[in-house]
């Protein structure tokens, strides 16, 4: 709704004016939201409307295999001479032999992105797929996915999504990710009812990759978990809840992670990053990890040693420039004190040195959290900006006081207090 009326300003539409008066390019985009039988239905409007949706390369089917529309749609697509993308959404009673024939259609006809939302029905890919496509995106959605041919190869895949996909077991994600050739972004949406117990991702190819663990009620028995190994990736998400188990290998090329994990395993693989958002749940801090070209750092405190780990960072990364603390997340929830609160026995290099943008959100103002505030405004000789925001209470009488403190320590920065 937003962007529709983004576009009506833009073309100074009034509302007494018609539809039809937009632009075709903003008309295609609404066909483009649309199923597909009714984006065709519009031909009947008018004469401009007749031919509009031809210009279409993006069809969706919403339905189920036995309709009067699937067979409809089904015509509809042979008809095709190009077919740029493929969007199904598909009642679960649907028939594994009609989708490989309206998929099978599809890659004839030079598909390069195919999405298929179900609601865990066994789905076969046909083998086609594997080596006749030029399929470069492959979203899943909801579906058990039988394993993938032995000789077969996707390969101009680039992207590929697995949301909520059953696999019959570990061997199945690996033999369907080593068909990827070149594969650069992957997602993965786990989902507590699958026989993967660990779910391994071996892709030298990967440069973006995204996982999301944290959808569920309890974690399941037994090793559960990731094994990792993308040297190539750039940008890395995961949020984890239920993990017992997590080996990564190093990341070289790691440009930006968000991490928010039980374990704290996966640290030590993120010694490249430059941006680091971290939220862990337990209260042990790892030793020995280097973050060298550390600038931008995101933590979490909805740990009572959350203090520990920001020392252990801080130490660790003498080039840190923004330091945000704040709860990231629902399942967060704040401590009322900073348990483990101690002065450093040194002042590490980031704070004396490059530390330029210190932020700090929930902040409740106890006497250890105004002591952490303290030490950091008064090492960091730096700093240009420092925010706080208070949600207690006696919010104002908490800044007040803080306000009054920070500026007698660091009189050239410019504070705010919201």
């Amino acid at each position: 709704m937003n962007w529709f009326r983004m576009k009506c300003r833009e073309h100074e539409l009034t509302e007494t004016r018609s539809i039809s008066e937009f632009p075709d390019e903003v008309l295609l985009k609404i066909l483009h939201c649309l199923p597909s039988k009714d984006a065709v239905a519009t031909s009947v409007l008018s004469s401009q409307w007749r031919s509009l949706w031809k210009e279409l390369n993006t069809f969706r089917y919403d339905g189920c295999s036995y309709s009067r529309d699937y067979r409809r749609f089904l015509l509809f697509i042979t008809n095709l001479s190009n077919l740029e993308s493929l969007d199904l959404r598909i009642d679960p009673a649907y028939m594994n032999g009609q989708i490989r024939t309206l998929v099978n259609l599809a890659v004839t006809r030079s598909l390069r992105k195919l999405s298929v939302v179900m609601v865990c029905s066994c789905f076969e890919l046909p083998k086609s797929l594997f080596i006749y496509s030029q399929l470069e995106t492959v979203i899943i959605e909801k579906a058990s996915l039988v394993d993938v041919p032995l000789d077969a190869r996707l390969v101009c895949l680039k992207s590929l999504r697995l949301l909520s996909v059953r696999f019959s077991n570990d061997e199945s994600v690996e033999r369907l990710l080593s068909r990827c050739p070149v594969l650069e972004d992957l997602v993965v949406r786990r989902i507590s009812f699958t026989n993967v117990k660990v779910f391994t991702i071996d892709v030298d190819t990967l440069r973006s990759l995204c996982i999301d663990n944290s959808s569920g009620k309890a974690r399941p028995e037994g090793v559960h978990g990731f094994v990792i190994r993308t040297p190539s990736l750039r940008c890395f998400t995961i949020k984890d809840r239920f993990s017992n188990y997590l080996q990564f290998e190093d990341m070289p090329e790691l440009v930006k992670a968000s991490v928010s994990v039980v374990s704290d395993q996966a640290l030590g693989c993120l010694a490249s990053t430059q941006y680091l958002s971290l939220c862990s749940l337990t209260s042990q801090t790892p030793s020995g990890i280097s973050f060298l070209s550390l600038e931008h750092l995101e933590l979490c405190t909805c740990s009572s040693e959350w203090w520990n780990l920001l020392t252990l960072i801080l130490n660790a990364a003498p080039m840190l420039q923004v330091l945000k603390l704040k709860l990231f997340q629902k399942h967060c929830v704040q401590h009322d004190t900073i348990d483990s609160w101690k002065q450093p026995s040194h002042v590490p290099e980031s704070l004396t040195s490059h530390l330029e943008t210190f932020e700090w959100r929930q902040y409740k103002g106890t006497e250890k959290e105004r002591d952490a505030a303290m030490y950091i405004l008064a090492n960091a000789s730096g700093l240009k900006k420092a925010t706080f925001y208070s949600e207690s209470a006696e919010k104002h009488e908490i800044l007040k006081e803080l306000e009054c403190v920070a500026k007698e320590v660091q009189s050239s920065c410019t504070f705010v207090f919201e």
